[in-house]
C-alpha cells in the first residue's frame, strides 16, 4: 500500500472513531446533507420580500442562518418552516416581536389553535387538518407525497418538511422495487416523487402504474439520463421532469407550483355555480333565428349565434376531456362549468335581441326565459 493509502485510511479510521465517541448522533458527512438556500430562495419560499427577511431577521433574530466564508447567509429547511408559521401569524394580526421570542413548536401550536378557532367560527364539525395556504391562514387538504428511489428520502424528505405548514406530508417512501409496489395496496398520494439514476420506456409505464396505484395527480421525477423519446413520454403525461443537478429550491418551487394551481382551480369551482343552464337553442333552432334577423351593418346577431355555437362545442368538448383526462378532471370540470355559464350569457344577448327586434323564439327558448 501506498504511503498516500495509508494517510487516507488513517484519516478515515479517525474521522470514524470520532464520529463513534461523539455525542453529536449525525455521521461526519451529515453537514453536506443538510438543505441550506440563500437569502433569496428562502425569501421566494415563505412568499416575502428579501428586504422583509433582512429586517425581521436584523430587529427580531427570527432565526440565525449560518455564513459561508465570503459571507453569504445560508437558511436550514427548519429556518424556512420556522418563517413560513411566522408569516402566517402576523398576516393574523400577531406581533413579529413577540413571535420571533416563541421556539418553533410553539409558533406550530398558536397556528393549530387560530384554525380551531377558526373552524368552530365557521361551523365546522370535523377536526382540523394540518396544512395552510402560506400567508393565508386558511386550512386546506394535505397535500401528500409518495418518495420513490433509494435515495429520495435521503435528498427530499428533509425540503418537504419545510413545507409541512403548507400541508405538504411525505405519506411512504419506498425504494421502487417490485416487491415495494405491494406495500402501496392501501396508500393514497397526491405527487409521486421519483429519484433515479435513468429513465427508460418502461420507467414511462411503471409511473403511470404508480400514478394509478396511488390515485396521484402529478408524477416529479429527478432524473439523470434520458433519451428525448423518454422525456417526451412523460411531459405528454403531464409530468414535471428535472435533471439530478437541480436545486430544492428549484424543486420545491414546481412542486407547490402545481400545488398552488390545484387549489387555485378548487377556489374557481366553488365560485362557478353547478350545473350551468339547459341549452336554449339546438343548431337548427339556432341557425333559423339568425336568418330571420334583419341584417345589421355590424351582424352582431350572426356574430352572437357565432358565440353561442363555438361556447356550446368547447362545454362538450370540456365534458368529454373530463371524463378522458382523470388526472385533470378538477380543471376540465372548472372549464365546462364556465363554457357553459358563458354559453347562457351569449344565448340571453341573443334572445334580448330578437325580442328587440319583434322576434318569435324558438319554444325551448321561450320556455326557459
Amino acid at each position: 500500500m501506498s504511503p498516500q493509502c495509508v494517510k487516507q485510511v488513517q484519516f478515515e479510521f479517525n474521522q470514524d472513531l470520532r464520529y463513534c465517541m461523539s455525542e453529536d448522533p449525525r455521521p461526519p458527512f451529515a453537514e453536506a446533507i443538510v438543505a441550506s438556500y440563500r437569502s433569496s430562495a428562502a425569501a421566494r419560499m415563505v412568499n416575502i420580500p428579501v428586504a422583509t427577511l433582512r429586517v425581521w431577521e436584523r430587529r427580531y433574530q427570527v432565526v440565525g442562518p449560518t455564513q459561508t466564508p465570503s459571507g453569504q447567509r445560508l437558511y436550514s429547511s427548519q429556518d424556512v418552516r420556522r418563517l413560513v408559521l411566522i408569516k402566517q401569524l402576523v398576516n393574523r394580526g400577531h406581533g413579529i416581536g413577540m413571535l420571533a421570542r416563541m421556539d418553533t413548536a410553539a409558533l406550530q401550536d398558536l397556528v393549530d389553535e387560530a384554525d380551531q378557532t377558526e373552524s368552530v367560527l365557521n361551523g365546522a364539525t370535523s377536526p382540523v387538518q394540518r396544512g395552510h395556504v402560506a400567508g393565508t391562514g386558511k386550512r386546506v387538504e394535505p397535500v401528500r407525497v409518495l418518495l420513490v428511489g433509494q435515495d429520495a428520502a435521503l435528498r427530499w424528505q428533509d425540503h418537504l418538511h419545510a413545507f409541512d405548514s403548507e400541508g405538504v406530508r411525505v405519506v411512504k417512501t419506498v425504494d421502487g422495487s417490485p416487491a415495494s409496489e405491494l406495500s402501496l395496496r392501501d396508500v393514497q398520494a397526491d405527487i409521486v416523487l421519483v429519484d433515479v439514476p435513468a429513465l427508460h420506456m418502461e420507467t414511462v409505464d411503471w409511473l403511470a402504474r404508480l400514478q394509478r396505484l396511488v390515485g396521484a395527480r402529478q408524477i416529479v421525477a429527478v432524473y439523470g439520463f434520458a433519451s428525448s423519446q423518454v422525456t417526451g413520454a412523460l411531459h405528454a403525461r403531464g409530468a414535471i421532469l428535472h435533471r439530478s443537478a437541480v436545486g430544492a429550491p428549484e424543486l420545491m418551487q414546481s412542486i407547490m407550483d402545481a400545488v398552488r394551481g390545484w387549489r387555485s382551480v378548487a377556489r374557481g369551482l366553488r365560485h362557478v355555480p353547478d350545473p350551468a343552464p339547459t341549452p336554449r337553442f339546438d343548431a337548427a333552432s339556432l341557425a333559423g333565428l339568425v336568418q330571420s334577423m334583419p341584417r345589421v351593418a355590424c351582424e352582431c346577431p350572426h356574430h352572437l349565434a357565432h358565440l353561442v355555437t363555438m361556447l356550446g362545442q368547447f362545454e362538450s368538448y370540456s365534458a368529454d376531456c373530463e371524463s378522458r383526462e382523470p388526472a385533470d378532471v378538477a380543471l376540465h370540470a372548472y372549464l365546462y362549468r364556465v363554457a357553459g355559464h358563458a354559453r347562457a350569457l351569449m344565448e340571453e344577448a341573443l334572445i334580448t335581441i330578437a325580442q328587440a327586434e319583434g322576434i318569435s323564439l324558438p319554444v325551448r327558448a321561450q320556455a326557459a326565459d
